[in-house]
Protein backbone atom coordinates (compact mmCIF):
# COMPACT_ATOMS: atom_id res chain seq x y z
CA UNK A 1 0.00 0.00 0.00
CA UNK A 2 1.39 3.61 -1.57
CA UNK A 3 2.70 5.58 1.52
CA UNK A 4 0.41 9.36 1.21
CA UNK A 5 2.82 11.86 3.08
CA UNK A 6 0.54 13.02 5.71
CA UNK A 7 0.84 13.20 9.62
CA UNK A 8 -0.49 11.10 12.44
CA UNK A 9 -0.09 12.63 16.10
CA UNK A 10 -0.01 10.85 18.94
CA UNK A 11 -0.31 12.84 22.07
CA UNK A 12 -0.09 11.89 25.60
CA UNK A 13 0.08 14.05 29.26
CA UNK A 14 -0.36 14.16 32.71
CA UNK A 15 -4.17 14.74 33.99
CA UNK A 16 -3.52 18.23 34.91
CA UNK A 17 -1.85 19.55 31.84
CA UNK A 18 -4.75 17.95 29.43
CA UNK A 19 -6.74 21.16 29.37
CA UNK A 20 -3.13 23.69 29.18
CA UNK A 21 -0.44 21.94 27.12
CA UNK A 22 -1.65 19.95 24.26
CA UNK A 23 1.28 21.01 21.86
CA UNK A 24 0.19 17.83 19.57
CA UNK A 25 -3.67 19.57 19.24
CA UNK A 26 -2.09 22.53 18.05
CA UNK A 27 0.32 20.80 15.18
CA UNK A 28 -2.30 19.25 13.52
CA UNK A 29 -4.69 22.71 13.76
CA UNK A 30 -1.67 24.13 12.12
CA UNK A 31 -1.27 21.53 9.84
CA UNK A 32 -4.67 21.70 8.38
CA UNK A 33 -4.32 25.29 8.67
CA UNK A 34 -1.92 24.91 5.51
CA UNK A 35 -4.48 22.47 4.06
CA UNK A 36 -1.87 20.10 4.62
CA UNK A 37 -3.82 16.49 6.40
CA UNK A 38 -2.97 15.32 9.28
CA UNK A 39 -4.56 12.92 12.25
CA UNK A 40 -4.30 13.75 15.69
CA UNK A 41 -5.01 11.11 18.43
CA UNK A 42 -5.05 11.55 22.18
CA UNK A 43 -4.55 8.84 24.36
CA UNK A 44 -4.08 7.91 28.15
CA UNK A 45 -2.34 4.21 28.35
CA UNK A 46 -0.25 1.85 26.69
CA UNK A 47 -3.29 -0.14 25.51
CA UNK A 48 -4.68 2.66 23.57
CA UNK A 49 -1.25 2.96 22.07
CA UNK A 50 -1.11 -0.26 21.13
CA UNK A 51 -4.28 0.06 19.27
CA UNK A 52 -3.40 3.37 17.73
CA UNK A 53 0.20 2.29 16.52
CA UNK A 54 -1.58 -0.80 14.75
CA UNK A 55 -4.39 1.50 12.77
CA UNK A 56 -1.33 3.46 12.07
CA UNK A 57 0.49 0.63 10.51
CA UNK A 58 -2.83 0.01 8.43
CA UNK A 59 -3.16 3.54 7.09
CA UNK A 60 -1.46 5.44 4.39
CA UNK A 61 0.26 7.94 6.70
CA UNK A 62 4.08 8.23 6.49
CA UNK A 63 4.96 10.24 9.46
CA UNK A 64 4.46 9.30 12.72
CA UNK A 65 4.62 12.05 15.13
CA UNK A 66 4.86 11.23 19.37
CA UNK A 67 4.25 13.79 22.09
CA UNK A 68 4.82 12.24 25.40
CA UNK A 69 6.72 12.94 28.34
CA UNK A 70 9.94 11.43 28.45
CA UNK A 71 11.06 9.37 31.77
CA UNK A 72 14.31 9.58 32.99
CA UNK A 73 17.30 8.21 34.50
CA UNK A 74 19.60 9.84 36.88
CA UNK A 75 22.09 10.47 34.10
CA UNK A 76 19.90 12.62 31.96
CA UNK A 77 18.97 9.66 29.66
CA UNK A 78 15.42 9.17 28.22
CA UNK A 79 14.58 5.31 29.18
CA UNK A 80 10.70 5.36 28.39
CA UNK A 81 8.00 7.10 27.47
CA UNK A 82 5.10 8.27 30.32
CA UNK A 83 1.85 7.97 29.09
CA UNK A 84 -1.42 9.32 31.33
CA UNK A 85 -1.78 6.04 33.38
CA UNK A 86 1.54 4.08 32.23
CA UNK A 87 5.06 4.00 31.26
CA UNK A 88 7.10 1.70 28.90
CA UNK A 89 10.86 1.38 28.69
CA UNK A 90 12.51 2.33 25.15
CA UNK A 91 12.86 -1.39 24.44
CA UNK A 92 9.25 -2.17 24.61
CA UNK A 93 8.45 1.06 22.40
CA UNK A 94 11.03 -0.23 19.93
CA UNK A 95 9.31 -3.29 19.76
CA UNK A 96 5.75 -1.89 20.18
CA UNK A 97 6.63 0.73 16.62
CA UNK A 98 8.75 -1.54 14.04
CA UNK A 99 6.52 -3.40 12.97
CA UNK A 100 4.30 -0.06 11.78
CA UNK A 101 7.49 1.70 10.51
CA UNK A 102 8.81 0.61 7.70
CA UNK A 103 9.50 3.03 4.71
CA UNK A 104 8.45 5.79 7.68
CA UNK A 105 9.30 8.56 9.57
CA UNK A 106 9.45 9.42 13.31
CA UNK A 107 9.11 12.74 15.25
CA UNK A 108 9.78 12.63 18.76
CA UNK A 109 8.41 15.44 21.14
CA UNK A 110 9.55 14.26 24.62
CA UNK A 111 12.31 15.79 26.51
CA UNK A 112 15.51 14.17 26.45
CA UNK A 113 14.53 12.16 23.58
CA UNK A 114 17.87 12.10 22.03
CA UNK A 115 19.50 11.19 24.86
CA UNK A 116 18.39 7.34 24.52
CA UNK A 117 19.13 4.10 23.11
CA UNK A 118 15.16 4.09 21.90
CA UNK A 119 16.34 5.02 18.09
CA UNK A 120 19.42 2.55 17.88
CA UNK A 121 16.70 0.15 19.39
CA UNK A 122 14.42 1.27 16.64
CA UNK A 123 16.22 1.49 13.82
CA UNK A 124 18.01 -2.01 13.92
CA UNK A 125 14.82 -3.98 14.24
CA UNK A 126 12.58 -1.83 11.77
CA UNK A 127 12.97 -0.28 8.24
CA UNK A 128 11.84 3.04 9.59
CA UNK A 129 13.79 5.94 7.65
CA UNK A 130 14.80 8.41 10.28
CA UNK A 131 14.02 9.34 13.99
CA UNK A 132 14.43 13.17 15.09
CA UNK A 133 14.40 14.07 18.46
CA UNK A 134 15.14 16.53 20.93
CA UNK A 135 18.33 16.72 22.81
CA UNK A 136 17.47 18.49 25.86
CA UNK A 137 14.55 19.27 27.96
CA UNK A 138 12.43 21.36 25.96
CA UNK A 139 9.33 23.84 26.85
CA UNK A 140 6.15 23.00 25.57
CA UNK A 141 5.87 26.41 23.76
CA UNK A 142 8.64 26.03 22.27
CA UNK A 143 8.20 22.34 21.37
CA UNK A 144 5.31 23.38 19.67
CA UNK A 145 6.95 26.56 17.82
CA UNK A 146 9.27 23.74 16.51
CA UNK A 147 7.12 21.08 14.87
CA UNK A 148 4.63 23.79 13.37
CA UNK A 149 7.53 25.78 12.12
CA UNK A 150 9.24 22.55 10.82
CA UNK A 151 6.45 21.04 9.56
CA UNK A 152 5.25 23.82 7.70
CA UNK A 153 8.30 24.69 6.16
CA UNK A 154 8.99 20.93 5.03
CA UNK A 155 5.62 20.73 3.06
CA UNK A 156 5.73 23.85 1.53
CA UNK A 157 8.76 23.35 -0.19
CA UNK A 158 7.97 19.98 -1.04
CA UNK A 159 4.73 18.62 -0.05
CA UNK A 160 4.86 15.30 -1.52
CA UNK A 161 8.01 13.97 0.73
CA UNK A 162 11.33 14.57 2.81
CA UNK A 163 14.42 13.50 2.86
CA UNK A 164 17.49 13.38 4.82
CA UNK A 165 19.36 16.42 3.61
CA UNK A 166 16.16 18.83 3.41
CA UNK A 167 15.17 17.72 7.61
CA UNK A 168 19.12 18.03 8.55
CA UNK A 169 18.57 21.76 6.73
CA UNK A 170 14.97 22.56 8.20
CA UNK A 171 15.37 21.57 11.61
CA UNK A 172 18.62 23.69 11.55
CA UNK A 173 16.41 26.70 11.00
CA UNK A 174 13.43 25.68 13.60
CA UNK A 175 16.29 25.13 15.89
CA UNK A 176 17.43 28.92 15.98
CA UNK A 177 13.77 29.89 16.81
CA UNK A 178 13.90 28.20 19.88
CA UNK A 179 17.45 27.82 20.80
CA UNK A 180 17.62 23.96 20.68
CA UNK A 181 19.15 21.29 19.73
CA UNK A 182 17.99 18.16 18.07
CA UNK A 183 19.78 15.19 16.42
CA UNK A 184 18.60 12.75 13.62
CA UNK A 185 19.35 9.55 13.62
CA UNK A 186 18.78 7.04 10.59
CA UNK A 187 20.53 3.29 9.30
CA UNK A 188 24.14 3.33 8.93
CA UNK A 189 25.55 2.06 5.61
CA UNK A 190 26.50 -1.39 6.90
CA UNK A 191 23.30 -3.25 8.74
CA UNK A 192 22.59 -2.54 11.95
CA UNK A 193 24.78 0.60 11.98
CA UNK A 194 22.97 3.65 13.32
CA UNK A 195 24.24 7.29 11.77
CA UNK A 196 23.64 10.14 14.34
CA UNK A 197 24.10 14.00 13.61
CA UNK A 198 23.19 16.23 16.23
CA UNK A 199 21.40 20.15 14.36
CA UNK A 200 22.06 23.27 16.85
CA UNK A 201 21.71 26.52 16.67
CA UNK A 202 24.51 28.68 15.09
CA UNK A 203 27.11 29.96 18.25
CA UNK A 204 25.13 26.99 20.84
CA UNK A 205 27.49 24.31 22.12
CA UNK A 206 26.48 20.81 20.83
CA UNK A 207 25.61 18.63 23.86
CA UNK A 208 27.83 15.82 24.83
CA UNK A 209 26.32 12.69 26.35
CA UNK A 210 27.72 11.32 28.88
CA UNK A 211 29.32 7.84 28.59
Amino acid sequence: MSKSPTVCIIESLGFLEEQSHREGEIISRTLQLSGKRSAYVYIRSVKELKAVTREFGDSKHRYLHLSCHGTVDDGGRMIGLSLTTGDLSNAVLAELLAPHLKGRRLFISSCLAARSDFAAKLLRRSECLSVLAPMNEIRFDDAAVFWTAFYHLMFKAKRQGMSNTRIQETVAICAALVNESFRLFTPGEKKGDVAEVTISPPGKVKPKLKE
